[in-house]
């Protein structure tokens, strides 16, 4: 049996140490809120790798604060700072809602070529998929947009 992806971790943060804030943001899935704050700068955005650009582009939530953790007062200053944000979830609505629309646009020329040949089920099935999956994104966006609104 193989080492485990913690254990993996570990070793790979013993032999290089300088991966392992990298390597424990991966594993966590999130930044910490310091690099939240620094990261709406170009500046900031400019020094990333592609890969961490198209997530940003596409997550709509990763520019913003974990409000769960920490002191009250911590907490407070998240809240506080992710509601004063939330006009960034306006301009990810609308480009999951672009996403989703062409995706929906593409499944009837894909089941038209499908009546010819089979394989084009896969390309319809996965735009239609796809579309779902935007329209899931648009919806959570758009609730998280509302509460963001309310007060506690």
């Amino acid at each position: 049996m193989g080492p485990s992806h913690a254990a993996f971790a570990r070793a790979r943060i013993f032999h290089y140490p300088h991966t392992e804030g990298f390597v424990r943001k991966l594993h966590m899935g999130r930044v910490s809120d310091e690099d939240v704050e620094k990261l709406l700068t170009p500046a900031a955005r400019s020094r990333l790798p592609f890969p961490r650009l198209v997530l940003l582009y596409f997550d709509p939530f990763a520019l913003f604060k974990d409000a769960s953790r920490g002191t009250d007062s911590a907490r407070m200053r998240a809240r506080s700072y992710n509601r004063a944000m939330r006009w960034m979830l306006l301009p990810y609505i609308r480009r999951w809602f672009l996403i989703a629309l062409s995706l929906f646009a593409c499944v009837t020329p894909a089941e038209a070529l499908a009546a010819d040949a089979p394989i084009f089920k896969i390309p319809a099935a996965a735009c239609a998929v796809g579309s779902c999956i935007a329209l899931t994104i648009i919806a959570w966006t758009l609730i998280v947009y509302f509460l963001l609104d309310t007060r506690d």
